[in-house]
């Protein structure tokens, strides 16, 4: 028998809409069409061909279509749709009129499939799903991908209509850059919007486990969350890192407007609302602390304020994390882990991010708006009251001598005496204290008693009180 060349092997399908009856006319070139000389392997072209030769066409009906070289191609891919694999072509289609060869679907193209592949319809449906239309993405009789698909599953199918090109983004979700959308989407039908495969944070979470999203006793969950994690991040890609829809704070801002409005119009500002700043202290999701703190306070403030920092305006910020490692009598608040008691972590119409008034002055006109941030935790009488005795042992006698000290029309205000965060001694009695335009170490050289004290600073000659028996005012001789 004399072998027949691949070109000259060819299957002709003439497709004849009409009244909804598909004509397929087919036949097959034997030896006396390898006589003729190659066919071209274009099928339309083959057709033409065919129809002009007025090659005979079958006049019965067959069984299966596959046979004596007609429809021998269908048989050619390496995963088959069930009815192609067992040459059941009848399972799909039936005759017309079998002498002329006319065929048609045994039941509507948008309602073929249905029959043998039940789709559930969820509540949201795949456009191809809704209109019936499978063949837009699965091939009817074979394919090199699974599930009969027309495209490569990771690389070309779904983007053949969901066009958008993330390859150009700066970071793209792992299973988009995998092409994995199944990881995420039902490629059919789902009752979650955007045919996810589950409720939104729980899809997220299954892979990014490291998240706590389910409410527990003690964990502060972000607002955000409540709205899903797409109200922050893109799940495709974004040019951002965490594929943020917008860089932080800017995306912050969007809830927290309250934040970026005082910002806005700040006397000091906190270095954290540079860009990408906000999750330096926060935890965008969840955390077992309040305000979504990444740590307790002041750790959390250490990890940057552990050495000196200069400031846009030229001063210089303690090195915070050495000078309470050095000093034991520490202020309320730090012992307590409350450095936002005194402080504004984003930022203060007053210095220092302070949230009250405070005076940044060694001395200053006694006025209690000015120390309003001091007794917000300290009782006012501290400084109105002439008689200390019952009140504080700051007292000669019974004169109380932080209202001497304070309450003057050039009196001396806290830091005069005070070191707020941390000292050597008790009461964080300073050692020394700048003073001046040149920040002056003045020195306080305080000394204590058993039932008093003395200091002998820059501001006055050696002053003695005794809270027992009272020290007469010219033996503390001031220097003015």
């Amino acid at each position: 028998m004399k072998t027949i060349n691949a070109t000259s092997r060819m299957v002709t399908a003439g497709l004849i809409m009409a009244a909804g009856v598909v004509s397929i006319a087919a036949w097959t070139f034997g030896e006396a069409a390898a006589a003729r000389g190659p066919v071209s392997a274009d099928p339309v072209g083959a057709s033409i061909q065919q129809q002009e030769q007025k090659l005979p066409k079958p006049t019965t009906g067959r069984t299966d279509c596959t046979s004596s070289l007609c429809h021998d191609d269908k048989l050619t891919y390496s995963i088959m749709h069930e009815p192609v694999e067992k040459k059941d072509c009848l399972k799909c289609h039936e005759y017309v009129d079998a002498e002329r060869h006319l065929l048609q679907l045994t039941t509507p193209r948008n309602l073929l499939c249905s029959k043998c592949h039940g789709v559930q319809h969820l509540g949201y449906e795949h456009q191809p799903v809704k209109d019936g239309n499978c063949q837009g993405c699965h091939n009817p009789h074979g394919s090199e991908f699974p599930g009969l698909l027309v495209d490569h599953p990771t690389r070309g199918l779904c983007l053949q209509c969901h066009n958008k090109d993330f390859e150009h983004e700066k970071y793209v979700h792992g299973p988009v850059a995998g092409g994995a959308c199944i990881v995420c989407h039902e490629p059919h039908s789902s009752r979650q919007e955007h045919l996810l495969s589950k409720e939104a944070n729980k899809l997220c979470t299954q892979c990014h486990f490291e998240i706590e999203t389910e409410r527990s006793p003690g964990l502060h969950i972000h607002s955000a969350m409540d709205k899903g994690c797409t109200s922050c991040h893109d799940p495709h890609a974004s040019e951002l890192r965490y594929q943020l829809h917008e860089s932080t704070p800017d995306l912050c801002f969007q809830c927290h407007e309250n934040i970026g409005e005082t910002a806005e119009h700040a006397e000091s500002l906190h270095a954290i609302m540079d860009p990408g700043a906000c999750t330096k202290c926060h935890n965008p999701h969840s955390s077992r602390l309040a305000k979504l703190q990444k740590q307790v306070q002041p750790d959390l403030c250490l990890n940057c304020h552990d050495e000196a920092i200069e400031t846009p305006d030229g001063r210089t910020l303690t090195n915070m994390a050495q000078l309470l490692k050095d000093n034991p009598s520490q202020h309320g608040p730090i012992r307590e882990g409350a450095c936002s008691a005194c402080h504004q972590p984003h930022s203060s119409d007053k210095q220092n991010l302070l949230l009250l008034s405070y005076p940044p002055e060694f001395y200053a006109r006694f006025d209690m708006d000015l120390y309003k941030l001091c007794f917000s935790c300290h009782i006012p009488e501290l400084v109105l009251n002439p008689s200390g005795k019952g009140l504080t042992g700051f007292r000669n006698g019974t004169l109380n001598l932080h209202w001497l000290h304070v309450n003057q029309e050039k009196g001396r205000t806290c830091r005069a005496c005070h070191e707020v965060h941390a000292s050597q001694r008790d009461f964080h009695i300073r050692e020394s204290v700048p003073f001046g335009p040149t920040d002056w170490e003045l020195e306080i050289n305080f000394e204590k008693s058993g039932n008093g004290g003395s200091c002998k600073p820059g501001c006055h000659r050696k002053a003695t009180y005794d809270r027992t028996a009272e020290v007469e005012p010219n033996t503390n001789g001031s220097a003015g």
